[in-house]
């Protein structure tokens, strides 16, 4: 049964969440921000990358999903190469390998390519709940 982590990791490896950053950044540059429509005043001024990065920083949905982002990249460095490669092949949808292939991919047993998927994925899960980041 797939679960808010598991969504999060296949998000994150088919690159998803890189997309709904990008997106996310292209709405805040687009989005009219004038308070005053059609009262032109003296004293406004014109610093168009300046608010463009102060609407990124004060964006909450684009500040979570980067938390999240480099979240799983820190940790993904404190795993094995062996285990992200199993976590990469089974979380990547594009490809939707299943247990089998990833096994023989591997070398590895069937059994074992789970368990190291369920400790990647438990760290994850434990990972986000001491940072407090929201799944």
């Amino acid at each position: 049964m797939a679960d808010k982590t598991d969504a999060l990791l296949t998000d994150y490896y088919s690159g998803m969440i890189d997309t709904k950053i990008l997106l996310r950044r292209a709405e805040l540059q687009w989005r009219p921000n004038d308070d005053n429509a059609g009262i032109k005043s003296l004293n406004k001024h014109t610093r168009p990358l300046e608010d463009m990065l102060a609407r990124y920083e004060a964006d909450s949905i684009l500040h979570e999903l980067t938390k999240q982002r480099d979240a799983i990249k820190r940790l993904e460095t404190t795993f094995s190469e062996e285990t992200k490669q199993i976590v990469q092949m089974h979380y990547d949808r594009r490809e939707r390998l299943s247990w089998v292939v990833i096994s023989l991919r591997m070398n590895l047993s069937e059994r074992t390519c789970r368990t190291y998927q369920k400790t990647f994925k438990d760290n994850v899960a434990q990972t986000f709940n001491e940072l407090d980041i929201a799944v």
